[in-house]
């Protein structure tokens, strides 16, 4: 192969990719602006002519761009908390104790704690504790695995809807420092 002509031809395809980059650079630029038009009260009908463009043409233009609506942003009403063991109202739970994503009461981190010390289902809840040797579920608060936890509480599948995602669960030393949290707030 000649040396000197590939040297040249892969000039020419440095100059081709950079004018390719250009070309799209200014083709997003042009877009934006034609967008812009639109968006300060310019009509697609008033705004094709001025460009030389056809009236489907700036339309495609302007939703390529990202359409017509001038966006603002939306107004999102926080949820009330609520205990993800037990699904009661912080209004009705009293004061949440917090974890990433979860949240629960006095009275659930109660019975967690009772159901790890009694080690089965509690009674009046829909808590009950994992088995040793389940290796999927883990604490909704730290992230431990069973296998890395002394106990594990959870909500029962059939209370959650049977989704995993959906279920709570809390270790051991997270209801340790739970109550330590609920003794503080309650002195």
């Amino acid at each position: 192969m000649h040396e000197d002509l590939l040297a040249a031809a892969r000039q020419a395809q440095e100059r081709l990719i950079e004018a390719e980059h250009d070309a799209e650079v200014a083709r997003a630029e042009f877009h934006r602006a034609v967008r812009r038009l639109h968006l300060h009260g310019g009509s697609l009908r008033e705004v094709a002519p001025a460009l030389g463009l056809s009236h489907q043409r700036v339309h495609q233009i302007v939703e390529s761009a990202g359409g017509s609506r001038r966006w603002s942003p939306r107004r999102v009403r926080p949820r009330a908390a609520e205990c993800t063991f037990c699904g009661r109202p912080e209004q009705d739970a009293g004061p949440l104790i917090a974890g990433p994503g979860v949240h629960i009461c006095s009275r659930c981190a109660v019975l967690a704690s009772d159901v790890l010390t009694a080690g089965g289902p509690a009674s009046p809840g829909p808590l009950h504790a994992v088995p040793a040797g389940d290796v999927r579920e883990r604490c909704s608060f730290c992230g431990k695995y069973r296998p890395e936890c002394t106990g594990l509480a959870a909500t029962a599948p059939e209370a959650a809807g049977g989704g995993a995602a959906e279920r709570g669960a809390i270790c051991g030393e997270c209801l340790m420092l739970c109550a330590e949290i609920i003794a503080e707030r309650d002195s």
